[in-house]
């Protein structure tokens, strides 16, 4: 093959450009630091880059699903150490109102109040975080998860804690749900301890406020007439009777339009307790009891549907130094007393919900602290594999400049030459 002038020119060219662009890239790499990135500089050090980087994405990922976990953590804590300054005042006024030195007005005050602070409660409930979500509501965080009806508080939204995944293998509860927090609340009962809700139990201390509520009470005694009054109750009506002669338990079935069916009930036992029943001709919506003696009315029970607040009777002695005092004969976990300690129990049920969640922001902070180290070990490696050894690379510099000088040199010298050098 015969190589002429102009080959050897577009050959030279090329060398030489070639030569100046490894020049130009290394002088590059030694302005900035790195190493060339590219595959093509050196495959198995950018593949460990690359897996490298995705390591740290990740990482950099956990640690954004940490924060915002420990953001609604931090919200959902405040929002209740705010409840629980509300159950707190609500405490306040259950005390005061159970107190019969409390004035009629004075007892209306404190309804408002009581009133205000449950609208507060649910507007609480119904808190939403940075991004708009629910923070009680579950899974279901595009809603509100407390519906205020008629008949209370009902929760719509579900029994799932939402979680953000903190590293491949473990995932964070970023909250509780409304209704492990707000619906399941174990207070004391009259059989023992029940659940209940936390607005139901606010509505019955308010229901004790209202007109006619009064500091009700779980038994009554007073001697020889009384007047018992149910109102518009409908359903099945218990209560213990006792008279002067002994003491009865008394079921029978009530409607507000025939009370024939429990005063028959009560006359029944007439010859045990010494207590009759007819219509109080004072008031025909009421029963008269009369007997030679004290008559005491305790346990009452009355089946009369979801409506709590119907299950009552109203009481007024007519003879006595309670004459003409009506009184609100409730079972004993309705008492005024009764709803101190339920609304103790809710503030109990509060606070160890708060320990939960300081809790799980503890194991978020384990978490932080080996996700920051990771972090650390990745940024280590990633600057290891970007690195540039500095003195090597000035070497290699000085050596490709020197390699390119000697070869323009030679290129120069060949170049200048001619077929009649050669013949001489």
């Amino acid at each position: 093959m015969t190589i002429g002038t102009s080959l050897h020119h577009q050959l030279a060219t090329r060398h030489f450009t070639r030569l100046d662009t490894d020049i130009s890239n290394l002088q590059a790499e030694i302005a900035k630091g790195k190493a060339d990135p590219r595959a093509s500089v050196d495959p198995v050090r950018s593949l460990n880059m690359s897996a490298t980087r995705d390591q740290s994405a990740m990482v950099e990922q956990f640690t954004e699903n940490l924060e915002r976990a420990d953001a609604r953590l931090t919200m959902g804590d405040t929002v209740l150490g705010t409840v629980g300054k509300t159950l707190n005042r609500l405490s306040e006024i259950a005390i005061r109102g159970a107190s019969g030195s409390v004035s009629p007005s004075e007892r209306e005050s404190l309804r408002i109040e009581a009133v205000e602070l449950r609208d507060s409660l649910v507007s609480m409930a119904q808190s939403r975080d940075s991004t708009g979500r629910a923070l009680f509501g579950g899974y279901k965080t595009d809603r509100d998860p407390f519906i205020d009806g008629p008949n209370g508080v009902v929760y719509a939204g579900d029994s799932g804690r939402h979680t953000l995944r903190v590293s491949e293998n473990a995932m964070m509860a970023s909250g509780l749900n409304g209704q492990e927090l707000f619906m399941e609340i174990e207070v004391p009962g009259a059989d023992g301890p029940e659940v209940r809700d936390l607005f139901s139990v606010v509505d019955d201390l308010i229901h004790t406020l209202t007109p006619g509520g009064g500091a009700r009470r779980d038994s009554i005694t007073g001697p020889d007439a009384m007047r018992l009054q149910l109102g518009d109750t409908t359903g099945q009506v218990g209560m213990t009777i006792e008279g002067p002669n002994g003491t009865a338990e008394i079921s029978a079935p009530y409607m507000a339009q025939s009370k024939d069916a429990l005063i028959a009930a009560i006359n029944a036992e007439t010859a045990t307790t010494g207590i009759t029943a007819m219509i109080d001709p004072a008031d025909p919506t009421a029963i008269r009891l009369d007997a030679s003696g004290d008559i005491t009315i305790s346990k009452t029970d009355i089946n009369a549907g979801n409506n709590r607040h119907d299950n009552m009777v109203q009481i007024t002695p007519l003879a006595g130094d309670d004459a003409d005092t009506p009184f609100i004969i409730v079972p004993s976990d309705e008492t005024s007393n009764a709803m101190i300690d339920k609304i103790n129990s809710t503030l109990d049920h509060i606070a160890d919900a708060r320990g939960e969640i300081g809790a799980l922001q503890q194991v978020g902070e384990r978490h932080r602290v080996g996700l920051d180290k990771r972090f650390e070990m990745v940024q280590r490696a990633l600057a290891g594999y970007e690195g540039l050894d500095i003195a090597a690379a000035v070497t290699e510099l000085q050596a490709m400049m020197m390699s390119r000088e000697a070869a323009q040199q030679t290129y120069a010298q060949i170049s200048s030459r001619t077929l009649f050098d050669f013949l001489g």
